[in-house]
């Protein structure tokens, strides 16, 4: 028998309710309650009161095996024990009803009801479902995302080996074509080289590296024209329209020689750099994240 079975015991053989023994204590029911119901056990000095209360001394209270004795007859400790479980501990501070023994939900960190208590549990229940769900829902929607960008991946990587493939393959035939005219070891060396470098090149323009942007750079310079003066009659109009014409033939020339310094920069970086861009795009892959080699997947 615990102790706070037994201070209920004596407290009833007693014929006190948990109120009327609070107020003997100056404490409340609630205390006595959680004595009771074993959340709490009063100090020494508290017991010693309670031993005389209940004309017991403290080792019949702490001792275990020790037993309360109840009389046969004790109608008075039925109806005391009734009258207990009538008499309001609190007030729930979820509705507001009358919180007593037999609709006691919990006592801390505040009085509540069974069924205000019941109704928490089942909120609590239902908001951890919800958020496995989305948790769940999410993880589910970042995989789908992982594989979609795994296949525009491959897509891509597909794409740019098979463009490549195609213009190494004719730029390999053109030479195999002028070596039957002239055959000799170094052009078959600088066959097989410029074949790398053209298939590097080539699959390199498909991704956000340096390659690309040496080539789009160059491509994209400009000469910058200088103000044209000339006289509102119709030699003056004739000479405006030929400058352009020149300034644009000029622009163009100037456009298509660094557009092949640009090519010839990436033919030359294109076999360091197509390594580095192949690894990391298969890693890409691999490990279905993201690379910033492709730009539109980022």
């Amino acid at each position: 028998m615990t102790i706070g079975q037994k201070l209920a015991a004596y407290r009833k053989l007693a014929g006190l309710t948990q109120q009327q023994l609070g107020d003997q204590l100056n404490i409340s029911a609630q205390a006595v309650s959680k004595w009771e119901n074993d959340q709490a056990q009063p100090d020494l000095g508290t017991m010693r009161i309670l031993a005389g209360l209940y004309k017991v001394s403290v080792d019949d209270l702490l001792d275990p095996d020790s037993v309360p004795h109840i009389p046969a007859e004790e109608p008075a400790s039925e109806e005391s024990a009734a009258t207990a479980a009538t008499m309001p501990i609190g007030f729930c501070k979820q509705c507001g009803i009358a919180v007593t023994e037999e609709n006691l939900g919990a006592t801390e960190p505040v009085i509540i009801c069974k069924k205000c208590k019941k109704a928490a549990e089942e909120a609590a229940e239902r908001a951890e479902k919800r958020a496995k769900e989305e948790a769940a829902r999410k993880a589910a929607h970042q995989k789908q995302e992982r594989r979609a960008r795994k296949e525009r991946y491959k897509n891509r990587l597909l794409i740019s080996l098979t463009v490549a493939g195609i213009v190494a393959t004719v730029f390999l035939i053109i030479m195999i074509i002028g070596m039957t005219a002239y055959f000799n070891a170094g052009m078959v060396v600088f066959t097989l080289i410029g074949t790398y470098m053209v298939f590097a090149f080539v699959s390199c323009l498909f991704y956000d590296c340096f390659v690309q942007e040496v080539v789009v750079d160059w491509f994209g310079k400009s000469v910058q024209l200088p103000g044209l003066i000339f006289t509102f009659d119709l030699d003056g109009c004739l000479w405006l329209i030929g400058m352009k014409i020149l300034f644009w033939l000029i622009g163009l020339l100037f456009g298509i020689v660094t557009g092949i310094i640009g090519i010839t920069l990436g033919l030359i970086c294109a076999p360091f750099v197509f390594p580095y861009v192949m690894s990391k795009l298969k890693d890409a892959i691999r490990n279905e994240k993201k690379c910033d080699l492709i730009d539109d997947c980022v």
